[in-house]
């Protein structure tokens, strides 16, 4: 027996314990019973008395009945008390205890193993097979791989006690399967499912050849119903769960309760829409996750006091799902007591406000207010609704007009804001927030989102023409959490395998993997997300190289960037924090930010995907609000806002150390988890983005060592202690690695001048325009651009004057034009750039 709260769940069935003899005689008398009620049937249906004829038809009736449901358990789910012993055997389909019941006599009879057995049972089934294709699993294959360890493998005798202990717990597990998924009772597919998460060696053994995860079993046989149902019936109802195999009936709109008390709501409906009318016609009602919420919510509205729901949570988090929800448990009657016969009418309060003045508007609330009373069943859902308090217009009148029901208890109502909103608006007004009981609702985990996706992939799968893996699925919610943070799961799932079956589509591919999501994505991310194959592992193995092509010297440096890098791409670095996270120290202007650029650029394919914060604005304990955003949401966060808007991006921390110690105190929790809380209460993902916080202090240590001659390895040993007189030990030992940089010497200047003009020469050329550099032009740019107190910072504007400028004249003269060259050259010690056809062209010596 399995537990669960004030469930007890069994599976018993006398027919299990019958011997093999036993069960056949069963199965022959049933038979004989069918033959015998077909005959009856005949005969009082010809009979010339015409009570016999109305027995024969009730009878024919009965067997109707009977033959519509043969493939169908005894109880369906649905049903499912909330409490007491539960027999799972009532809630089996026929098929599906065939499958057990089979099994159970082959392996007692040829001593195999009982699991094995199921599963080659049920490999018969449609539904079973078509969920192993989405599996990426051959059927044929894996029947061919349990028939094998059947022939090969010798089995101990199990006695029959302990075989049918074996089936309670296949039986038990499928119950919790089919509950889970929200069938209508257990079969083939559930009992399939429960089978890789039973402790079974030989069946685990097949799984695992075929890298089968047990918990994605369940998904991909959902995922393979709704493509089996499509292909059974042609169509598929929009609101899948428990719609799946409900056929659809137009319904009139309903206000009248069973207890006729009900009055109409003709103002209501003009301005709102009823919800257990969609619900009735199969429209709304699917809903993975949020029990907690949802029940919270129920026991909220049952209360005779203060029935009155605010539902809090961001776009997409599933507070239109849960109300949707509710109005399908009342059309089934799913729901407390005091719930029963109720309707549930959503108010759209653009339309109420709409072409209204302030009177009609009041006129138009209180009709609204009045049938709503009146009809005496309905709880009213209003979206958004911190509309109704927001200082302008007309909406302030509506919330003062409402806000005396809504205080008297006098019918439930539902409303839905998001976080932002909750404190801007509402939190603040007490009057109307504390008529409320606040449910904040997050989003759903990666298994719901797979569930959700699942049942919904036979709607893409109907409209692309295309064949959805389960490991296209479950890579969408895997990157979509990790990449695309702007928007909850399932969206954002939902939207990134959209562009994959687009881009595949288009490809003409008539088969969904996981590899053709993970292209989608690197398109939209612009970072390899695939596994690295051998040109990109040359490339890695050689990282060193391809940034000291853009990057001078600070060998130390830039192997530990490639090394963290190399971390990455193979799947090394620790789970629950950034990619990286470097603290460089050392002089001003040696490279740290441009070092910062390039890591950027590598990774993330663009130094626009760099996040600079100069943290020497943030030197006292409130100026961490700025960072996070401030909790009425009248101010939002320089950090928090953009790496939500960036989640994959490079974070520059510049001067870290001038800003205050509560910063670091914050930083500590991005460091090490990845996370941070910002003002609205919202976890923004630090996981993808690396994180450089640069630092001058004691840079003056690193020279005067070097000049002692110490190695560098012994200056950052030294330097990493002496930081303690600046930083706190525990923010230290949260960096990934603490990279120390040296002054730069006169030969890297140049060298770096060479760079400069390297890449100015390139953009020239795309023009047609050829830059020719004179002996000594470089050494001197790299003489001007040199400051002991700034190092190489002044370079940029060195160059900037003595070479950008000039040169930009000269193109807008026409004095240098496509096919033309302009020379660099030393006159009387001055930089001056020279034409072609200007005098004194020719008086240089090229470098």
């Amino acid at each position: 027996m399995t537990e669960r709260p004030s469930l007890t769940v069994f599976f018993s069935d006398p027919r299990l314990e019958m011997t093999f003899l036993g069960r056949f005689i069963v199965r022959v008398v049933t038979y004989i019973g069918y033959l015998f009620l077909l005959a009856a049937l005949f005969t009082l249906l010809f009979s010339n008395l015409r009570e016999l004829q109305l027995t024969g038809f009730l009878l024919l009736l009965f067997s109707l009945d009977h033959f519509m449901r043969w493939r169908e358990a005894d109880l369906h789910l649905v049903d499912l008390p909330k409490s007491g012993r539960v027999n799972a055997a009532r809630y089996i389909s026929p098929k599906g205890f065939s499958a057990i019941e089979h099994a159970l006599g082959r392996a007692s009879l040829t001593k195999t193993d009982f699991f094995l057995e199921v599963a080659r049972e049920l490999m018969g089934a449609r539904e079973v097979r078509e969920g192993l294709i989405r599996l990426d699993v051959p059927p044929k294959e894996f029947k061919e791989k349990i028939d094998d360890i059947i022939k090969r493998e010798t089995f101990a005798a199990i006695p029959k006690e302990y075989l049918l202990g074996r089936a309670e717990t296949l039986a038990v597990r499928a119950f919790f399967e089919a509950v889970r998924f929200r069938h209508r009772f257990i079969g083939p597919a559930d009992i399939f499912a429960a089978l890789p998460l039973m402790d079974d060696g030989f069946l685990s053994r097949v799984f695992a050849m075929f890298s089968v995860a047990p918990e994605d079993v369940g998904h991909a046989l959902v995922l393979g119903a709704g493509s089996l149902h499509r292909s059974r019936f042609g169509r598929l109802s929009r609101a899948l769960g428990g719609f799946l195999f409900e056929t659809y009936r137009p319904l009139h709109h309903r206000v009248m309760n069973r207890a006729w008390t009900a009055r109409a709501t003709p103002t209501l409906d003009r301005f709102g829409s009823d919800l257990t009318d969609l619900a009735r016609r199969g429209e709304i009602g699917f809903m993975v996750g949020h029990e907690a919420e949802y029940e919270e919510m129920l026991n909220v509205l049952s209360r005779p006091a203060n029935p009155n729901i605010l539902l809090v949570g961001d776009s997409g988090a599933g507070k239109e799902t849960m109300v949707r929800h509710l109005a399908l448990a009342l059309v089934r009657d799913t729901v407390p007591p005091p719930l029963f016969d109720r309707r549930l009418v959503s108010l759209h309060l653009g339309s109420l406000v709409a072409g209204a003045q302030p009177a009609e508007l009041q006129k138009r609330l209180e009709t609204v207010v009045r049938e709503i009373m009146e009809s005496g069943n309905i709880i009213l859902y209003i979206p958004d609704i911190h509309q109704l308090v927001m200082t302008s217009g007309n909406f302030l009148s509506a919330a003062d007009a409402l806000l005396p029901i809504i205080r008297n208890h006098a019918f439930p109502v539902i409303g839905s804001t998001y976080p932002r909103e909750f404190k801007e608006f509402l939190e603040a007004r007490t009057d109307f927030s504390g008529a409320f009981e606040v449910i904040h609702v997050g989003e759903i985990g990666d298994a719901d989102a797979e569930h959700v996706l699942s049942s919904d992939a036979a709607f893409l799968e109907e409209e692309f023409g295309m064949v959805i893996s389960f490991g296209a699925i479950k890579e969408s919610v895997r990157l979509a959490k990790k990449y695309f943070r702007k928007r909850l799961l399932p969206s954002s799932a939902e939207e990134l395998l959209k562009d994959a079956l687009i881009a595949a589509s288009r490809a003409g591919e008539k088969f969904l993997g996981p590899d053709a999501v993970i292209r989608a994505a690197e398109t939209k991310v612009n970072v390899p997300l695939h596994k690295t194959d051998v040109a990109e592992a040359k490339k890695l193995l050689n990282l060193e190289d391809v940034i000291h092509e853009s990057f001078v010297d600070q060998d130390e440096a830039v192997t530990a960037v490639a090394d963290a890098l190399r971390e990455y791409r193979s799947g090394l670095t620790r789970k629950g924090g950034p990619i990286a996270v470097f603290l460089f120290v050392g002089p001003t202007g040696v490279g740290k930010t441009e070092l910062a650029k390039i890591i950027a650029r590598i990774q993330f394919g663009s130094e626009k995907m760099m996040i600079r914060l100069d943290m020497s604005e943030y030197r006292d304990p409130q100026s961490a609000v700025r960072l996070i955003g401030s909790p009425d949401g009248k101010m939002s966060g320089a950090l928090t806002d953009l790496v939500r808007e960036k989640p994959y991006s490079l974070v520059l921390l510049d001067e870290f150390e001038k800003s205050h110690p509560d910063m670091w105190n914050m930083f500590l929790q991005v460091f090490d988890d990845g996370r941070l809380t910002d003002g609205f209460g919202r976890t923004v993902d630090f996981q993808n983005t690396i994180i450089v916080a640069t630092s001058n202090a004691h840079s003056d240590i690193v020279n005067d060592a070097l000049r002692e001659g110490k190695g560098m390895g012994e200056v950052t040993e030294y330097l990493k202690r002496r930081l303690t007189d600046v930083f706190r030990p525990e923010l230290l030992n949260r960096f990934s690695k603490i990279v120390v940089f040296k002054d730069l010497t006169p030969k890297e200047l140049v060298k770096i001048v060479e760079l400069q003009m390297a890449e100015l020469t390139r953009g020239l050329a795309t023009q047609g325009i050829r830059l020719v550099l004179d002996e000594g032009v470089t050494r001197k740019l790299a003489s001007l651009g040199y400051d002991p107190a700034f190092g190489a910072r002044p370079l940029r504007g060195v160059l900037e004057e003595k070479i950008r400028a000039p040169l930009a004249k000269k193109i807008l003269k026409k004095e240098a034009m496509r096919g033309g060259e302009v020379r660099v050259t030393l006159k009387s010690g001055e930089i001056v750039l020279v034409g072609e056809n200007e005098e004194g062209y020719n008086n240089g010596k090229p470098q």
